[in-house]
């Protein structure tokens, strides 16, 4: 029996298992971030009922005195965020929502709104860019400037719930490490003569 040639047939082996374990974990770590960070619907079934889905926001543009204290649900993209205490005003770029309330924004846009809220405001959620979503009752029109010397009125919504889109998730700390890898463990000895031979597989 040739020791020397089972020896170095384990040894290929046992190279094969632990390149495929760090191939395996390398997929199971880059998918449970994309899963931790992975967008979900904002609002439960529960909160939607409680406003009416059928009220889109070109409807609140052109019934404004009409649409005050209906319950809609709207979102886009932030523009500014004006922080108060209590009182805060989010500034929002219409976009419409899809079936999973999230503002489609390759679709167009029919105006500005505003939410008026006293919920917490994170700023690593709520800044300009970033995508809103709001459940709310339309109040009174107000008045913005546009420009230096022109005004004009948008919708206000007073916020009943308000989902902001997350921050970017962390880079992979295993990715980004340099000592994660061994400085020799891919060097020219690692793939030794004949580690992808015939026999290895």
């Amino acid at each position: 029996m040739n020791l020397f040639g089972l020896t170095g047939l384990t040894g290929k082996v046992r190279a094969s298992k632990a390149v495929a374990a760090a191939g395996l974990l390398l997929a199971a770590s880059a998918f449970s971030a994309c899963s931790l960070f992975e967008p979900s619907p904002p609002f439960t079934k529960s909160e939607t009922r409680w406003a009416d889905r059928e009220i889109l926001f070109r409807d609140v543009v052109h019934h404004e005195k009409s649409m005050e204290g209906q319950r809609v649900v709207l979102g886009g993209k932030i523009i500014s965020v004006k922080r108060g205490t209590p009182e805060s005003l989010v500034f929002v770029h219409e976009y419409p929502l899809d079936k999973e309330f999230n503002p489609e924004t390759d679709r167009a846009s029919r105006g500005d709104f505003a939410i008026e809220t006293d919920l917490p405001l994170p700023g690593d959620r709520y800044k300009p860019g970033h995508k809103i979503e709001v459940i709310g009752e339309i109040r009174a029109p107000i008045t913005v400037a546009v420009g230096a010397h022109r005004t004009k009125k948008i919708p206000l919504v007073r916020a009943h719930h308000l989902h902001a889109q997350a921050p970017a998730p962390p880079p992979d700390p295993m990715m980004m490490d340099p000592g994660f890898m061994d400085p020799g463990m891919m060097g020219p000895g690692f793939f030794g003569p004949g580690f992808m031979g015939p026999g290895f597989f």
